[in-house]
């Protein structure tokens, strides 16, 4: 069966490289996107909510928080889950 598709223009190009450098159709990639989106159309999205660290500062706007600490912070809160 024939559809008729819109896609931003952006979008079209990423999917149209994407089939070229896997050696596919556009129509194969679009179908098989379809094709996942009904398998998994059942199963329920979970929401996960985040928690935030509050961070007090005596001075606001001077904390010196470094992709370090914040590593620390995730993998503790992942050690927390996985327990």
């Amino acid at each position: 069966m024939k559809a008729t598709i819109e896609f931003d223009d952006d979008l079209y190009r990423q999917l149209k490289a994407t089939a070229a450098l896997r050696g596919r159709k556009v129509k194969e990639l679009v179908a098989e996107g379809v094709r996942m989106v009904l398998r998994h159309a059942d199963t329920p999205q979970r929401i996960c909510r985040l928690k935030l660290p509050v961070v007090k500062s005596r001075k606001p706007g001077t904390l010196k928080l470094t992709n370090a600490m914040i590593a620390e912070h995730e993998a503790g809160i992942d050690a927390d889950h996985e327990s």
